[in-house]
């Protein structure tokens, strides 16, 4: 089980390009679910109905893309690229870069639809931004953060360090850290659930030890509420009206559970899955390995549909 944690060191230190400069225009109404292909630096573009209508090549060592709240523009970065580059939807074409400097794994947006927040992991710190990607403030954390999660009800943002044995959690008012609580090493993969006080936390494991169980903290404290039997390696966590999902890295499988968080259903899917999503009421799986996109009912989890996609899809980006 050794390759499955130093699989995921190196896409996160994943480096490479491909050519292409020519895009297709996706029109601002059409909605979609995009694949973030790592292996070779493509978008792929998949329709309402799992048709996927588009693929742009894109010469950058990207790692992950974030749409922005005008739903046209989209940030692609990636840890050893100097710039955020910014692209645009509807125009088909890079439009804008933001050098930044290189480190970043991880970018999302805040609720406010105005501030982002950029995870660098080279200097273990959050950066945040605004709109235009010029930076208002940088928040040191702890080791390699990865994970960032925004609370709801609290105006905080929990900050997950992978390399690290601590959570930090961010005030989003002061931009300090407000506290720090223990958890396991090697930690990713998270699910924030305010009105329960928990948050679900996955992980690989740490060296010759994969993980085998999920943790679930207290949202407000940082207290180990409860500890679950988990499959081997479950890195991403999903809920939805049907219940909720768990994607296990090293059984390549599918967990539903019920709102006691027993299992109730599980289906094998893809080869070195690593990403998951809500689409048209379905839950859509990516294969890393496979190059393959799944979806599944979220009733049954029986495999609906198989879209082939580029190469080492890592991230999943949806325009609804």
């Amino acid at each position: 089980m050794k390759w499955g944690i130093g699989l995921f060191l190196a896409i996160v230190l994943l480096t490479g390009c491909n050519g292409g400069n020519a895009f297709t225009k996706i029109n601002k109404s059409q909605s979609f679910l995009a694949t973030v292909n790592i292996k070779d630096t493509s978008l792929t573009f998949i329709d309402e109905n799992y048709h996927a209508f588009a693929k742009w090549d894109i010469s950058e060592p990207f790692t992950g893309a974030l749409l922005l709240a005008d739903k046209d523009t989209i940030l692609l970065y990636g840890k050893e690229m100097e710039k955020v580059q910014v692209y645009s939807l509807s125009a088909g074409k890079l439009i804008n870069s933001w050098e930044i400097g290189k480190g970043i794994v991880n970018m999302q947006l805040l609720r406010d639809g105005k501030s982002i927040v950029a995870v660098n992991q080279s200097n273990h710190s959050i950066y945040f931004l605004n709109a235009d990607g010029e930076e208002q403030d940088i928040v040191k954390v702890g080791k390699s953060p990865l994970t960032v999660l925004q609370g709801e009800q609290a105006n905080r943002l929990y900050v997950i360090n992978f390399g690290d044995t601590k959570c930090s959690v961010i005030n989003l008012e002061t931009k300090k850290v407000d506290f720090e609580f223990p958890v396991h090493s090697s930690s990713t993969g998270t699910l924030l659930r305010e009105e329960k006080d928990e948050i679900w936390i996955g992980g690989h494991g740490d060296g010759d030890q994969v993980e085998e169980d999920l943790y679930i903290y207290s949202a407000k404290t940082g207290e180990l509420k409860k500890k679950l039997k988990a499959p081997t390696m479950p890195i991403k966590f999903l809920e939805n009206d049907e219940g909720i999902f768990v994607l296990s890295h090293g059984t390549s499988s599918l967990y539903k559970l019920n709102d006691q968080y027993e299992e109730v259903k599980s289906k094998v899917v893809g080869v070195n899955p690593f990403e998951m999503a809500n689409f048209n009421e379905d839950v859509v799986v990516a294969g890393y390995d496979s190059d393959e996109v799944y979806v599944m009912d979220a009733d049954t989890v029986d495999v609906k549909k198989t879209i082939k996609v580029g190469e080492g899809p890592f991230q999943l980006m949806l325009r609804e």
